[in-house]
């Protein structure tokens, strides 16, 4: 259904990388919700826990359980959040323990709210890169960006800014204040908000692409990672919970694990098959670059449910 739309930018995104002397390899994960309640994949992620309700979500946040992030500053790494939606007091933000996290009210946007979304995803990385990565240049960094482009109500529809030194503030984007249709009109009808969902999918894409090819190097390692689905109304009722996985470098070693792992070359994710949850990342991730990968799968249900509960 959305292939003719979001292919052309997969397409692109290979291309466009290899033209630029990066590689990019790719595949899926599971993920434990859908529609809704990001919040459980990022948790799922960042403990190796699969975290498919709320319980489960605040037992975690109050066992004192590592996470990714402690194990990035345990080698020397500074921890960033980059959190754009996030627009009242986030107190998992101090649990999870970063070292910094931008919110909404300190990235400093000076563009139009899309909507829901509170600023276009080309600011947020040119943020990231205009802000985060001049400092403390001499020191790795572990940023998690929370990306929100690809979030309904999916009107308006941006398109990707050539000119990436002029984003600065993000005043550039004010041209596009009230643009496109409103979400009130626009859901009235499905099949209208089904083409809307997969542009703003492309967009995001796109502007991944555009950042890729301009800043990516030998150093970087740049995993892009869907969330969750959206709800049925989008995919239809019987739609698996994968999940997206594109990982980006201009050094192909820093690939070899994810190839090893099943990941394959290019912007494509493989065809289906077994897929494993976002909770097994943490734990293979570590070993995998660490010289040990772990091989033994975790299996989840195409609804994302484990079988064995």
């Amino acid at each position: 259904r959305y292939a003719p739309v979001v292919g052309p930018q997969l397409d692109d995104l290979g291309r466009r990388v290899r033209d630029a002397g990066l590689h990019v390899v790719s595949g899926r994960l599971v993920a434990p919700s859908q529609g809704g309640q990001s919040w459980f994949a990022h948790g799922s992620l960042l403990s190796g826990l699969w975290l498919d309700n709320q319980v489960r979500y605040e037992l975690m946040l109050g066992s004192g359980r590592e996470t990714l992030i402690d194990d990035f500053r345990s080698a020397g790494y500074r921890t960033v959040a980059l959190m754009p939606a996030i627009t009242m007091a986030w107190p998992e933000g101090i649990r999870f323990g970063y070292d910094e996290v931008y919110a909404h009210e300190d990235i400093g946007y000076a563009g139009p709210p899309l909507n829901w979304v509170t600023m276009p995803d080309q600011f947020t990385w040119s943020f990231l890169e205009r802000t985060i990565r001049t400092r403390e240049p001499s020191r790795p960094l572990f940023a998690e960006i929370g990306l929100i482009s690809s979030h309904a109500p999916w009107t308006p529809i941006l398109p990707v800014l050539d000119d990436w030194e002029g984003i600065g503030d993000g005043s550039v984007f004010q041209p596009w204040e009230g643009a496109g249709e409103p979400p009130q009109e626009l859901w009235r009808d499905t099949d209208r908000v089904r083409e809307h969902y997969a542009m703003s999918v492309g967009y995001a894409v796109g502007v991944v692409t555009s950042y890729a090819e301009r800043y990516v190097d030998d150093s970087t390692l740049l995993i892009v990672l869907g969330d969750h689905q959206p709800a049925p109304l989008i995919t239809g009722d019987d739609a698996p919970w994968d999940v997206p996985v594109h990982v980006i470098s201009g050094d192909p070693d820093l690939l070899e694990p994810f190839l090893d792992w099943g990941f394959v070359s290019g912007a494509w994710p493989g065809p289906g098959g077994e897929t494993l949850g976002v909770d097994y990342f943490r734990d293979w991730f570590l070993h995998a670059y660490s010289g040990d990968a772990i091989r033994t799968p975790v299996r989840h249900a195409a609804g994302g449910a484990k079988p064995d509960g």
